[in-house]
Protein backbone atom coordinates (compact mmCIF):
# COMPACT_ATOMS: atom_id res chain seq x y z
CA UNK A 1 0.00 0.00 0.00
CA UNK A 2 1.46 3.40 -1.06
CA UNK A 3 1.24 6.47 1.12
CA UNK A 4 -0.02 9.69 -0.36
CA UNK A 5 2.98 12.11 -0.47
CA UNK A 6 1.13 15.29 -1.54
CA UNK A 7 0.61 17.10 1.80
CA UNK A 8 1.23 17.35 5.51
CA UNK A 9 -0.48 15.15 8.05
CA UNK A 10 -2.48 16.67 10.87
CA UNK A 11 0.21 15.58 13.34
CA UNK A 12 2.95 17.40 11.40
CA UNK A 13 0.80 20.53 11.19
CA UNK A 14 0.04 20.47 14.92
CA UNK A 15 3.74 20.05 15.79
CA UNK A 16 4.64 23.01 13.56
CA UNK A 17 1.92 25.16 15.17
CA UNK A 18 3.16 24.19 18.64
CA UNK A 19 6.76 25.13 17.81
CA UNK A 20 5.62 28.48 16.40
CA UNK A 21 3.50 29.16 19.50
CA UNK A 22 6.50 28.56 21.77
CA UNK A 23 8.67 30.85 19.61
CA UNK A 24 6.07 33.66 19.64
CA UNK A 25 5.67 33.37 23.42
CA UNK A 26 9.43 33.79 23.82
CA UNK A 27 9.44 36.82 21.52
CA UNK A 28 6.58 38.43 23.49
CA UNK A 29 8.52 37.95 26.73
CA UNK A 30 11.64 39.52 25.25
CA UNK A 31 9.57 42.46 23.97
CA UNK A 32 8.05 43.07 27.42
CA UNK A 33 11.47 42.97 29.11
CA UNK A 34 13.07 45.28 26.55
CA UNK A 35 10.16 47.72 26.77
CA UNK A 36 10.57 47.90 30.56
CA UNK A 37 14.33 48.41 30.28
CA UNK A 38 13.86 51.17 27.70
CA UNK A 39 11.34 52.99 29.91
CA UNK A 40 13.57 52.74 32.98
CA UNK A 41 16.59 53.94 31.01
CA UNK A 42 14.70 56.87 29.54
CA UNK A 43 13.45 58.08 32.94
CA UNK A 44 16.89 57.67 34.48
CA UNK A 45 18.39 59.69 31.63
CA UNK A 46 15.83 62.44 32.20
CA UNK A 47 16.58 62.42 35.94
CA UNK A 48 20.30 62.73 35.20
CA UNK A 49 19.54 65.69 32.92
CA UNK A 50 17.47 67.46 35.61
CA UNK A 51 20.09 66.76 38.30
CA UNK A 52 22.95 67.91 36.08
CA UNK A 53 21.10 71.19 35.44
CA UNK A 54 20.86 71.79 39.19
CA UNK A 55 24.57 71.08 39.67
CA UNK A 56 25.55 73.33 36.75
CA UNK A 57 23.49 76.17 38.22
CA UNK A 58 25.34 75.74 41.53
CA UNK A 59 28.69 75.78 39.72
CA UNK A 60 27.79 79.09 38.06
CA UNK A 61 26.67 80.83 41.27
CA UNK A 62 28.90 82.90 43.50
CA UNK A 63 30.22 80.68 46.29
CA UNK A 64 28.41 82.74 48.94
CA UNK A 65 25.03 82.21 47.27
CA UNK A 66 25.30 78.41 47.07
CA UNK A 67 23.03 76.97 49.74
CA UNK A 68 21.85 80.41 50.91
CA UNK A 69 18.14 81.12 51.46
CA UNK A 70 16.49 81.58 48.10
CA UNK A 71 18.88 79.22 46.31
CA UNK A 72 16.70 77.67 43.55
CA UNK A 73 18.49 74.31 43.70
CA UNK A 74 15.62 72.38 45.30
CA UNK A 75 12.26 72.04 43.59
CA UNK A 76 10.18 70.09 41.10
CA UNK A 77 10.30 69.94 37.32
CA UNK A 78 8.07 68.08 34.87
CA UNK A 79 9.87 66.57 31.88
CA UNK A 80 8.00 64.47 29.32
CA UNK A 81 5.11 63.92 31.71
CA UNK A 82 7.25 62.73 34.64
CA UNK A 83 7.62 64.89 37.76
CA UNK A 84 11.18 65.03 39.09
CA UNK A 85 11.67 66.45 42.60
CA UNK A 86 15.16 67.60 43.56
CA UNK A 87 16.53 68.25 47.05
CA UNK A 88 19.93 69.90 47.46
CA UNK A 89 22.28 69.41 50.38
CA UNK A 90 25.19 71.83 50.79
CA UNK A 91 28.09 71.37 53.19
CA UNK A 92 31.34 73.28 53.65
CA UNK A 93 34.59 71.63 52.62
CA UNK A 94 38.12 72.95 52.31
CA UNK A 95 38.23 75.67 49.63
CA UNK A 96 34.55 75.40 48.71
CA UNK A 97 31.21 73.71 49.18
CA UNK A 98 30.04 70.18 48.49
CA UNK A 99 26.69 70.16 46.71
CA UNK A 100 24.64 66.94 46.54
CA UNK A 101 21.41 66.81 44.55
CA UNK A 102 19.00 63.94 45.11
CA UNK A 103 16.31 63.69 42.45
CA UNK A 104 13.31 61.41 42.98
CA UNK A 105 10.50 60.40 40.65
CA UNK A 106 7.76 57.82 40.41
CA UNK A 107 7.02 55.96 37.22
CA UNK A 108 5.02 52.86 36.39
CA UNK A 109 7.65 50.72 38.13
CA UNK A 110 7.57 52.57 41.46
CA UNK A 111 9.62 55.21 43.27
CA UNK A 112 13.18 55.78 42.01
CA UNK A 113 16.00 58.18 42.90
CA UNK A 114 19.35 59.45 41.66
CA UNK A 115 22.00 61.36 43.62
CA UNK A 116 24.87 63.33 42.10
CA UNK A 117 27.53 65.35 43.95
CA UNK A 118 29.99 68.07 42.99
CA UNK A 119 32.37 70.54 44.64
CA UNK A 120 31.89 74.25 44.05
CA UNK A 121 35.27 75.87 44.51
CA UNK A 122 36.13 79.31 45.87
CA UNK A 123 38.74 79.51 43.12
CA UNK A 124 36.29 79.12 40.24
CA UNK A 125 33.27 80.81 41.92
CA UNK A 126 34.52 83.75 44.00
CA UNK A 127 32.01 85.64 46.13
Amino acid sequence: MLRDQRGFTIVETMVAVGIMAIAFTGMATVHAISSRAQSLGQNEGLARYVTDQKLENARRMAIGAVGAPGDPCSGSKIVQGVTFTSVCTVSNVTMGKKVSVKTTWTDRFGARSLTLTTIVSQVTNPS
